[in-house]
């Protein structure tokens, strides 16, 4: 009888006990984290970016994107193949010679301060309307927009565009997917963003391979530094 009871309270811890969400990696892709870097004198976000990335994205390049101004400058963290294009482009004014003009299969995370609390639909047309104004700046042709929306993920609210678009640098449009959203790290907003891009012979899967990975994107903005990485 005490064997029996013993089975049957073990039986009832074990039903009684929550289960561990486990997470599946979907096949062609691994798991990736990313911390977020300070530097020096710059304002970042700290904490760690989790996701999965297709397994051909061996190679992790890290560095500060310039701008004209302290606040525009952008973190960034690019996923990209050790047999594609490893130039790192920075500048207010993008030079040729600086930036990939032939072929591109990617995905960069940039981090950068924001004045917004939340992502929003309106927010997503401002930032159309100015990849359209500084494209006909540029010379170019503004960017052909194919789909728009606000989609939770892991609660927290992203904006994801997906868009037919180029640059002065690069003159035949190209596939793009660029994913934001904002988060609070410390007194200050961040605009986290992921931007998708595919200029290949056929980049037909890239909506489906940013959807993937979008919906196994956490961000963890707990994550704190013990000083400095230069």
């Amino acid at each position: 009888m005490r064997i029996v009871a013993f089975l049957s309270l073990l039986f009832l811890v074990t039903c009684s006990s929550p289960k561990q969400e486990v997470a599946v990696v979907p096949t062609g892709f691994v798991k990736r984290s990313v911390t977020f870097k300070t530097w020096p004198a710059m304002q970042m976000p700290t904490g760690s970016i989790t996701l999965h990335v297709p397994a051909k994205y061996d190679t992790l390049l890290t560095w500060i994107d310039e701008s004209d101004t302290p606040m525009g400058h952008k973190a960034k963290y690019r996923f990209v193949s050790s047999r594609g294009c490893l130039l790192q482009e920075s500048g207010f004014y993008k030079r040729e010679g600086t930036y990939c003009r032939d072929t591109l299969d990617r995905l960069t995370i940039s981090t950068q301060q924001s004045s917004s609390a939340e992502e929003s639909l309106a927010a997503v047309d401002r930032r159309i309307r100015y990849w359209g104004e500084v494209s006909k700046l540029k010379g170019g042709a503004a960017p052909i927009l194919k789909a728009k929306k606000l989609q939770v993920i892991n609660g927290r609210t992203f904006s994801v565009v997906s868009f037919v678009g180029g640059s002065n640098l690069i003159a035949e449009p190209y596939e793009q997917v660029t994913a934001t959203t904002v988060v609070q790290a410390g007194l200050r907003s961040w605009e986290v963003a992921l931007h998708f891009e595919c200029k290949q012979a056929d980049c037909g899967r890239l909506a489906e391979q940013a959807y993937t990975t979008l919906q196994s994107v956490k961000i963890d903005t707990t994550t704190h530094h013990s000083k400095p990485t230069p």
